[in-house]
Order: structure tokens, then C-alpha cells, then sequence
């Protein structure tokens, strides 16, 4: 079927992604996220490879930026 979810931006992540970046935003490497979400590091690697790309990011740093960005625009 046809995508429903834009290619880039928030809207693109997935609930998983969306699940992913919230707990890196937290501060929880990739083992502890695994561990709350009940995956393994290399599938908590993998979303956050798609999260960048989204987003357009890089690091971990440039992610909680962007989130914080994006709550203060939405408050």
C-alpha cells in the first residue's frame, strides 16, 4: 500500500523510532534502551540510523537538540 507517513521530520519516525529517540533523549545508551524496550542493541542501532537520517542528524547530541526544539515549538 501506499506510505501515509512523510519521508522526513517527526511525522516520519516510526511508534518504535519515536520509542528509540525518547529514551536517547533521556540519556540511556543504546544496551539500557534495548533493555527497556525489550530489543536488541543491534535493532536500537539500526532505528536510531533511521532517526538521524529523518531528522537529519548525526549524533546523539544533535537528536536531543532537535527534540528540544520540537517540544518548545509545541508548548
Amino acid at each position: 500500500g501506499e506510505r501515509k507517513r512523510p519521508s522526513s521530520g517527526w511525522e516520519s519516525l516510526t511508534p518504535a523510532e519515536l520509542d528509540v529517540a525518547r529514551l536517547v533523549c533521556e540519556g540511556l545508551g543504546n544496551k539500557e534502551v534495548a533493555a527497556q524496550l525489550f530489543v536488541s542493541p543491534r535493532t536500537v542501532q539500526a532505528h536510531l540510523s533511521h532517526i538521524y537520517t529523518k531528522l537529519g542528524v548525526s549524533t546523539r547530541v544533535q537528536l536531543a537538540n532537535a527534540a528540544r526544539t520540537r517540544t518548545a515549538t509545541v508548548d
